[in-house]
């Protein structure tokens, strides 16, 4: 397969540069114009409608809640002491994604047209990929500067005051996730056009996060990435070391484009169809296909054998029991890593929401969210093949309810590691001032709630992604079909309200009992989200 795709040998390319960029820039125009010209103009006016108005709910809803109280100056003091190195840490958590991104051939995505015809024609391939290059990297800038910014609003508040000084976080937000982004994208482009290996891929982040560790724990700034993480505290440390970090960015960004010819057709190819397929499905908002066909770009397969091997007995001879079990048991180690970390994740920024960082309960949230995504296989496996069950001797229903205890029992499980984590960064954050402790009988009916429902709003947004459902409804209504998948993760936000509730809520009213007393809203919900997937299969057969 290799042999057919790599190009004969034709010696140099008898066009000019500038004829083949004006030649490969014709194509794409003409293929653009032929886009667009089938495109209906009002239901992308409606899209942008959507997606305006939701980012702009956002946007007002965490304008609203980031007034937290400002942290005092022992802490501010450990911010400029640690934060460099704490920022420079998180760069190389994403350089490291990146450079794995890179051995599964990201982050460039090719049209498949691209690959069987422009990469075999008589040009320059360094031409052709430097092209798609800088169409992506546009999109890689505005997600830099959009969390950059967000992240700066968070900080401003409790960081440096109001006015001019939240003013000047923003900024420095900005630049900070510009940096941040590309970073990571060149350490993809690099790592793709290399060819580093898995290995590699992994002993280079490791050192890469260890260097910014020690920097963290010596309050030293000896990592280059450190040195860029000055950036992000620069409106409380000025420090000119931020150059160098920048330089460093600049120069991954730089070999990245430079070695971008040696890209295999291969992989490329590969990931052109992968990535087409994903994007029809995000576009039709199918959460289930979008999952499965990225777990298909991170080459991401499930083990032959389980782990662990249950034995079969009164407890476990169980079919489905049994059987969502070794699913789980036949994850890969990226998968469980990847479900570990979500959780520490959840934990760290739940505790650091209780601390006084309001915003960071939507990242609790959504990792919450994201783990149960990966919890319910085998709930979403069934869906994905609805004939299987239709011959077993019990109810469809029944059925789908059944594949729902194994992933409560798991959230349960990953739960007392997400309190744990939550408890150690909660021990290393001091309390901005007028934030009070919340009691721990508090922080379990939390975990309860979030153990139960998250696996359960996962379940609902499979099932309204399953194959047999109408299409058509998603590519004219996509308003209402975004709400649907945006609901789940809001009714896994509800479950952290409480927390919320027993900070804020003011004597003489009990704060514990008016913090259990909102895990209601959550639990009914997905009670009713039980019921309804088990009247709906019942109603179907």
């Amino acid at each position: 397969m290799a042999a057919i795709l790599e190009p004969p040998d034709l010696g140099p390319p008898d066009l000019e540069s500038s004829e083949m960029r004006a030649a490969l820039h014709g194509l794409r125009t003409r293929r653009r114009a032929q886009r667009l010209s089938n495109i209906d103009w009002i239901d992308t006016l409606y899209r942008a409608y959507v997606v305006g108005i939701s980012l702009v709910a956002a946007l007002a809803t965490l304008a609203a809640i980031v007034g937290d109280a400002p942290v005092g100056r022992a802490t501010l003091h450990d911010v400029r002491l640690a934060g460099p190195a704490l920022a420079g840490a998180l760069v190389a958590v994403l350089i490291a994604l990146g450079l794995r991104s890179g051995t599964h051939g990201g982050p460039l995505a090719f049209e498949a047209a691209d690959v069987q015809h422009v990469f075999l024609a008589p040009i320059d391939r360094g031409l052709v990929v430097r092209s798609a290059a800088y169409r992506q990297l546009r999109g890689v800038i505005t997600a830099g500067v959009l969390a950059g910014a967000l992240a700066g609003l968070t900080a401003g508040p409790r960081l440096g005051g109001r006015d001019v000084r939240t003013a000047a976080w923003i900024i420095s937000g900005i630049a900070f996730g510009m940096a941040a982004a590309l970073a990571a994208w060149g350490a993809a482009l690099l790592a793709s056009a290399r060819g580093l290996t898995q290995r590699g891929a992994l002993a280079f982040g490791v050192i890469l996060i260890a260097w910014s560790a020690v920097d963290a724990f010596a309050h030293t700034t000896t990592s280059p990435l450190s040195m860029l993480g000055h950036l992000a505290v620069w409106p409380i440390q000025t420090s000119w070391l931020v150059l160098g970090g920048i330089a460093s960015v600049g120069a991954i960004v730089g070999i990245g484009f430079a070695s971008a010819r040696r890209l295999s057709l291969e992989p490329v190819l590969h990931r052109a169809q992968l990535v087409r397929a994903l994007r029809f499905a995000a576009t039709i908002q199918d959460v289930r296909a979008v999952i499965t066909l990225r777990r298909q770009l991170a080459h991401e397969q499930s083990r032959t054998r389980p782990w662990i091997r249950l034995r079969q007995g009164a407890r476990t001879g169980r079919p489905v029991w049994r059987r969502d079990w070794h699913g789980i048991l036949r994850w890969p180690g990226a998968r469980a890593a990847r479900v570990v970390t979500l959780t520490v994740v959840a934990g760290a920024s739940t505790a650091a929401a209780l601390r006084g960082t309001t915003p960071l309960l939507a990242v609790a949230a959504i990792a919450a969210y994201v783990i149960a995504l990966d919890a319910i296989e085998g709930l979403a496996q069934e869906l994905d093949h609805p004939d299987r069950g239709s011959d077993l001797p019990i109810p469809s229903g029944r059925l789908l309810i059944a594949h729902l205890a194994v992933p409560i029992v798991l959230m349960g499980a990953l739960a007392i590691v997400g309190v744990g984590a939550g408890v150690i960064v909660a021990m290393l954050l001091p309390a901005a001032r007028g934030v009070r402790s919340i009691s721990p009988i508090v922080i379990l009916a939390v975990a309860l709630a979030v153990t139960i429902t998250a696996p359960t709003a996962a379940a609902f947004s499979a099932y309204l992604g399953r194959p047999d459902r109408d299409f058509s409804v998603a590519l004219m209504h996509p308003g209402v079909v975004v709400a649907q998948q945006v609901g789940p993760l809001v009714i896994v936000a509800l479950a952290f309200i409480p927390l919320l509730v027993a900070r804020e809520v003011q004597a003489p009213t009990d704060p514990v009992g008016s913090a259990v007393a909102a895990t209601a809203p959550a639990l009914v919900i997905a009670y009713g989200i039980g019921l309804f997937l088990r009247g709906r299969q019942a109603a179907a057969e």
